[in-house]
């Protein structure tokens, strides 16, 4: 048996992701510390194919790491692959005036853990055929990096991360990418942007099938790259 990992799984990218993969045949570990909603999504989808595993990014410790690799290893024996999609985004805030404690909780939510997850979902990529390892970021820290905060350093890190990773691992199945994603409708980017239409954005169905595209058949884009 193997799966995908979903970290940030029910809401958003995230839910398209699962919503998509699950209609392709595929088995997913949902994982998010919004309970309540992942319950929803798991009731909603009513599938065998589905599983759930709460957790709390932001309040794990290296043990709640190890026993996450535990489970998967012991259920799914390999992974087809994990896509590092959780994230914090606070509002837009100058560094001079970035409340400290705010940093902290960003760049350990956005970097730290996915660190932890990349390095205890690795061993089990790597027993896939190929195996993919997907990390969410963003263009818009690129484009325009004013503001962006612990948000913009911790996605820079991710994607450094990753580079590192594909270094270290090009004799092994797993398959690295980066996906910066453009601008898409969320409900975050929606406290953020109150006056933007977002009917004028693509939805996050949109932009899943577009990474699933590239992740799993292949295709090619300017965004999305295996490293």
């Amino acid at each position: 048996m193997s799966g995908y990992l979903i970290t940030g799984a029910a809401m958003g990218l995230g839910q398209a992701l699962t919503r998509q993969l699950v209609a392709a045949g595929h088995e997913v570990i949902l994982l998010d510390k919004e309970f309540k909603a992942l319950n929803a999504l798991y009731d909603e989808l009513d599938s065998d194919l589905v599983a759930l595993y709460p957790m709390d990014l932001l309040g794990a410790d290296v043990n709640d790491y190890q026993k996450l690799q535990d489970v998967l290893a012991e259920n799914y024996g390999a992974l087809d692959g994990v896509f590092l999609n959780a994230a914090i985004l606070p509002a837009f805030t100058p560094i001079e005036h970035f409340d400290f404690m705010q940093w902290y909780e960003v760049l350990h939510t956005n970097l730290n853990a996915n660190f932890h997850l990349t390095q205890m979902t690795l061993p089990i990529l790597n027993k896939a055929e190929s195996g993919k390892l997907v990390a969410i970021t963003d263009e818009n820290i690129k484009l325009a990096p004013a503001y962006y905060g612990a948000y913009g350093v911790a996605k820079a890190g991710l994607e450094q991360l990753m580079r590192t990773v594909a270094e270290e691992n090009r004799d092994r199945s797993a398959e690295i990418y980066v996906a910066k994603l453009k601008t898409f409708a969320t409900d975050t980017r929606g406290r953020l942007f109150p006056g933007e239409n977002p009917a004028t954005l693509p939805k996050p169905s949109d932009m899943a099938s577009h990474l699933l595209d590239i992740v799993l058949h292949g295709l090619n884009a300017e965004l999305v790259k295996k490293l």
